[in-house]
């Protein structure tokens, strides 16, 4: 069975109902449930006022009836609805062994052919199909949807086409972090990029600094205490951080990153109070809570030790890049040197 690879299934339905083309039928099949059951809730609410809830909306168990049976709810005028969406469950018509008849198989395809047909249909199959003629020929049509597990390029298609549905926007490393950070499952992407654009509100851009600070990546750790840790002194239980954050799997090249910019913003922070301003949050585009940590860490970080943290850190990306040190080797002899220039607690 030939599939068809210039695009997800799930992006290509989204577009088609977008452009106000529906189907009288669909059969959808794979092992993604989530894209799945979005996909149903798609067209229901593009087809019924009411969406799956609407009074034109039936799920029938295709276990339970014969696809002649099925056909003849769908072309059953209803009383209560202009519209009509018939979803079958666990449609077995269409997997490997099942045998249909040949007056079905034409009654379907009859059906599928109908143009502005006031039904539709999704048959929601198999994991996997039959090669019988009728599956060709509905594939043929393009009514063949395949929700299968997204490998990388095709998730972050997939989430970067949610971003934009949100009215956000991220840049591709960015969005890498968020799926390191939340993992591949899809249900749970979902659910924390809502979370992430409730925190953002009117903020447009999704950075680093608002998926650590909504996600988790495990049990209380956080490369935010690390950088505390790491400011105040606390070289111990820096590196301890530092050895829960690697085991699972955050990148060391993006904790150097994130300690980097901390020092930076301590340095563009005292520039700035220096030179008279009051609003830290607002001049260097901080959420508040941010900006009043920063004004703590600066108690305990004069310009000398700031100018030595920087010079460690250039050194350490430097010497990372160019091989010389492994990176993880590299963030633990950092981290002690930065300790050492801390005052005594």
């Amino acid at each position: 069975m030939t599939k068809r690879r210039y695009e997800i299934d799930a992006l290509r339905l989204q577009r088609e109902i977008k452009a106000g083309e529906i189907r009288p039928v669909y059969l959808f099949y794979g092992e993604e449930d989530f894209l799945l059951s979005e996909a149903i809730a798609a067209l229901a609410a593009a087809l019924l006022a009411g969406g799956t809830e609407d009074s034109g909306c039936s799920r029938v168990a295709g276990s339970e009836y014969t696809l002649e049976e099925i056909l003849d709810m769908a072309e059953t005028v209803s009383l209560f609805s202009q519209r009509r969406l018939l979803i079958v469950p666990a449609a077995p018509y269409f997997a490997q062994g099942s045998r249909l008849t040949n007056t079905a198989v034409q009654r379907l395809l009859a059906f599928h052919r109908q143009k502005d047909a006031d039904a539709a249909i999704i048959f929601c199959g198999p994991d996997k199909l039959s090669a019988a003629k009728v599956v060709k020929e509905l594939l043929a049509d393009g009514a063949v949807y395949h929700f299968a597990p997204l490998k990388w390029s095709a998730l972050m298609a997939w989430l970067r086409e949610r971003v934009a549905a949100q009215g956000k926007k991220a840049a591709a490393p960015v969005l890498q972090l968020f799926v390191n950070r939340v993992g591949q499952d899809l249900r749970r992407l979902a659910s924390e990029l809502d979370k992430l654009v409730s925190y953002l509100g009117e903020q447009e851009t999704i950075d680093e600094e608002s998926i650590l600070a909504v996600t988790s990546s495990g049990a209380q750790t956080s490369i935010f205490a690390l950088i505390d840790a790491v400011v105040y002194g606390q070289t111990a239980q820096a590196l301890s951080l530092l050895k829960r954050l690697l085991a699972l799997r955050e990148p060391p090249l993006l904790i150097l990153s994130m300690l980097t910019r901390q020092f930076r913003l301590l340095g563009e922070a005292k520039e700035l109070l220096a030179a008279g301003e009051t609003n830290l949050a607002r001049a260097l585009s901080l959420k508040p809570y941010a900006a009043e940590q920063l004004l703590k860490q600066m108690g305990c970080i004069d310009e000398a030790r700031l100018n030595r943290a920087v010079e460690l850190l250039l050194r350490c990306d430097l010497d990372i890049k160019r091989g010389r040190i492994q990176p993880v080797l590299a963030l633990e002899t950092l981290i002690i040197a930065l300790g050492l220039d801390a005052p005594a607690s």
